[in-house]
């Protein structure tokens, strides 16, 4: 489903290269990105997407006849937000943090 996101709002623009239509930027906003479930090897998938895609500028296909195929992806930028970990929430990987700025907000007073 994140694949398909992605791949929503970009329109092709020349052999395996996608970006918004118009020449304008795409701006990825994930709201609790700290969410995702770990499967049983310690993995939030979801979150290994995201980062294939920020480094790879891209990510490979799944479907069978375009398995191993990249399909680059141009003009996007990832924000991302999350409240501390625990509760339920866990900690990001730091191979996925390292790709953001972190700023640390505390709730004002009353």
């Amino acid at each position: 489903m994140l694949q398909q996101q992605f791949e929503s709002g970009l329109e092709k623009h020349g052999g395996k290269s996608f970006r918004p239509p118009g020449g304008k930027r795409m701006t990825v906003f994930i709201d609790d990105v700290s969410m995702p479930e770990i499967n049983e090897w310690g993995d939030q998938p979801t979150n290994e997407l995201t980062r294939q895609t920020m480094e790879d500028r891209g990510f490979y296909f799944l479907e069978k006849e375009r398995r191993g195929e990249m399909r680059f992806l141009e003009g996007m930028a990832f924000v991302a937000a999350m409240i501390h970990p625990g509760g339920g929430r866990n900690d990001l990987p730091a191979r996925v943090k390292r790709h953001f700025y972190i700023f640390n907000m505390v709730l004002p007073d009353q």
